[in-house]
């Protein structure tokens, strides 16, 4: 399904993560790309022989033999870019790739807000869509074996159905969609909800099983949680995505960042609006020709 897939790598914990993620998405045809983002404030000029970027350009390159070898017919590059994100987006647009593979972040909520997050920076108004491996993917079987949509009527999970209906499709995987129906706060009779709770169920599996050749599957209770206990029964969660707003950045960012926060399990954030401002200018160096 994903035949044009660049993979950022960090390192060989992170990057053999992704990588293992991205192997499984990808098409047997696809081209992939592996990507060392080097986070510089300004493009060097030509004349500068700045020996240290090139320095860590080539031991990144060294650092990172393992995963070019494990990811066979791919290419490796490094990025020059004011940020992660910045890079890799530009990246992403320059060679029009539709998927994005990262590793899932590392930092726990005080590292978040004191030193941001790479992985949570990527999801947010992506050109195309973010497949975030959880921590230790590589070490462990990954077979697509059950893709799962997070469905609530919208248009945006409607695509996520789609899309997890066409990976499975190409996969041989099952294919379920979840909806978590909010457990009512104005019920008829609040001593016992559980009346409008069954039929609010019912009509979510209904509209779901309208949708046709996917699983349908609903629960009750606070969404977030339904979410991520639905998740953990399924190999690949996809969900869609909306363009980042203000609020996301006051509060504790939206509900796919905190997905991935989270995730013990890999996860497909489908691209929302397209980010309209500019990114931060990627220069791009492809590994030695000795590979």
């Amino acid at each position: 399904m994903f035949e044009n897939v660049i993979v950022g790598v960090a390192d060989l914990e992170t990057g053999g993560d992704a990588t293992a993620l991205a192997l499984q998405l990808a098409s047997n045809d696809r081209a992939l790309t592996l990507a060392y983002v080097q986070v510089v404030m300004a493009k060097p000029a030509p004349d500068a022989g700045d020996r240290s970027l090139a320095a860590d350009r080539r031991h990144a390159f060294a650092r990172l033999t393992p995963l070019h070898d494990q990811a066979r017919d791919s290419r490796l590059v490094s990025v020059e870019a004011r940020s992660v994100a910045g890079g890799l987006h530009e990246l992403a647009r320059r060679h029009q790739a539709d998927l994005l593979v990262i590793a899932a972040s590392r930092r726990d909520e005080y590292e978040r807000l004191v030193l941001g997050d790479d992985a949570r920076a990527v999801m947010e108004n992506a050109p195309c869509p973010v497949a975030v491996a959880p921590i230790g993917y590589a070490t462990r079987p990954t077979a697509l074996m059950e893709v799962g949509a997070a469905y609530d009527g919208s248009a945006a999970s409607r695509r996520a159905v789609a899309v997890a209906r066409m990976v499975g499709r190409e996969r041989g995987a099952h294919v379920s969609a979840f909806d978590a129906i909010p457990v009512p706060i104005d019920a008829q009779d609040p001593a016992n909800p559980q009346p409008e709770i069954d039929r609010d169920l019912d009509r979510a599996r209904r509209r779901m099983a309208a949708l046709g050749d996917v699983d349908p599957r609903a629960a009750a209770g606070d969404p977030e949680e339904e979410i991520q206990r639905y998740a953990a029964s399924v190999d690949l969660l996809v969900v869609g995505s909306h363009r980042y707003r203000l609020i996301d950045h006051l509060t504790s960012g939206s509900l796919a960042q905190r997905l991935a926060d989270r995730s013990s399990y890999a996860l497909l954030v489908l691209a929302g609006e397209a980010n309209r401002h500019e990114t931060a200018k990627g220069f791009v160096t492809p590994c030695p020709r000795s590979w």
